[in-house]
C-alpha cells in the first residue's frame, strides 16, 4: 500500500482524490476541513511516500518553504504557473528547495465536477524520468486514460499558455466576433506555442494532446473558470478584475511571459496584444473588437 499526501485541497484536490486507487492511504493537508477525509499537520508530511502539490502560485513559495525532511520521496505538482522568485518552472523549484530529482508534472483536461461524479477523464504525466511517471500512473484508478512522458518542462509550458489563450478566446466570444474569427485565434495560438518552445530552448516534440486536449476544453467549455472570467470582464467592463482571485496565476503568467518574448523576432502577436490590452486597462467593446480584427491582417 502507498501513502499519499494531497497538499491544499480545494475542488481539484477532491477530484484527484475521486481518480485515485483507494488501495492507497490517502491523507490531505489544508485549511478547509470537508467531506469525511483523512487530515494531517504539516509535520506529519514526511510520513508519506508520494507527496501531490496543489497549491496556488501566490502561495507557493511559502508553502514550499514549511517542508522539511522530504528527501527521497516522490512529488507531484499541478501547477499551472512559474514560480514568481525565480521566474522558472515550478519542477526546477522543487528540485532546488527539497533536494530531490524525483518530481512528476500532471496536467489533464477535465472539468473538476465531471471527475468528482465520477465521469472518464485522462490526465497526462511527465517527469524526466518515465519510470518515476509510470510509477504515479499505478496510483490511479484503471477506469481513467493516463498518459506518460519526459516532456516535463513542454507540458508546463503548454499549460501556462493555454491559461492565458482560453480566457482570451471567451473574451473574443464575449466581443460577438463569432466562431470562424475566435477558432482561427484558437489555432494560431498553437502557432505561438511553438514559437515559446524555442525561447524555452525546448525540443518541439512536446505531447500533441497535452497542447490541444485542455486548450480546447479551456476555450470552449461555458462550465470551465476561463468562461466566467473572460465573459465578466465584458460584461461588466472590468479595469480591476484582480478581485479575482482564481484569475492570479495568469497574470503572473502574462508578465513573465512577456518579459521572455519581447525582445524577440520571433511572431508573439498573441502574448504581446494581451499584454498591451491588460496594462491599457480599456475594455470597452469597441476599442477591443477593432484590436482584435486587426491582428492577424
Amino acid at each position: 500500500m502507498n501513502k499519499i499526501c494531497i497538499i491544499w485541497a480545494w475542488k481539484f484536490g477532491l477530484a484527484l482524490y475521486k481518480s485515485l486507487d483507494k488501495k492507497n492511504e490517502i491523507a490531505f493537508v489544508s485549511r478547509t476541513k470537508k467531506h469525511n477525509l483523512k487530515y494531517i499537520d504539516y509535520d506529519e508530511i514526511a510520513n508519506y511516500d508520494y507527496i501531490f502539490f496543489c497549491i496556488p502560485s501566490n502561495y507557493l513559495d511559502d508553502r514550499i518553504s514549511e517542508l522539511k525532511n522530504l528527501k527521497g520521496k516522490k512529488i507531484l505538482i499541478t501547477e499551472k504557473c512559474f514560480d514568481l522568485e525565480s521566474e522558472d518552472f515550478v519542477s526546477n523549484l522543487i528540485e532546488e528547495k527539497l533536494s530531490t530529482n524525483d518530481v512528476c508534472f500532471l496536467s489533464w483536461a477535465n472539468i473538476s465536477s465531471e471527475i468528482i461524479a465520477w465521469k472518464v477523464c485522462s490526465y497526462d504525466l511527465s517527469s524526466k524520468d518515465i519510470t518515476l511517471a509510470e510509477k504515479f500512473k499505478k496510483l490511479f484508478l484503471s477506469k481513467y486514460i493516463i498518459n506518460t512522458s519526459t516532456n516535463i518542462y513542454q507540458n508546463q509550458l503548454a499549460w501556462i499558455y493555454k491559461n492565458i489563450v482560453s480566457i482570451w478566446s471567451w473574451i473574443v466570444y464575449s466581443l460577438s466576433m463569432w466562431e470562424n474569427f475566435r477558432n482561427y485565434f484558437i489555432s494560431k495560438s498553437l502557432e505561438e506555442y511553438e514559437n515559446l518552445l524555442l525561447i524555452f530552448d525546448l525540443d518541439s516534440y512536446s505531447d500533441f494532446w497535452t497542447k490541444i486536449w485542455d486548450l480546447f476544453l479551456s476555450a470552449n467549455s461555458k462550465k470551465s473558470r476561463n468562461f466566467k472570467f473572460g465573459y465578466t470582464i465584458i460584461k461588466e467592463n472590468l479595469s480591476d478584475f484582480k478581485s479575482f482571485d482564481e484569475t492570479v496565476e495568469w497574470l503572473n503568467n502574462l508578465n513573465i511571459l512577456h518579459k521572455k518574448i519581447k525582445s524577440s523576432y520571433l511572431d508573439f502577436r498573441i502574448t504581446k496584444i494581451i499584454y498591451e490590452i491588460i496594462h491599457e486597462r480599456n475594455f470597452d467593446k469597441k476599442y477591443l473588437k477593432n484590436k482584435f480584427e486587426k491582428l492577424f491582417l
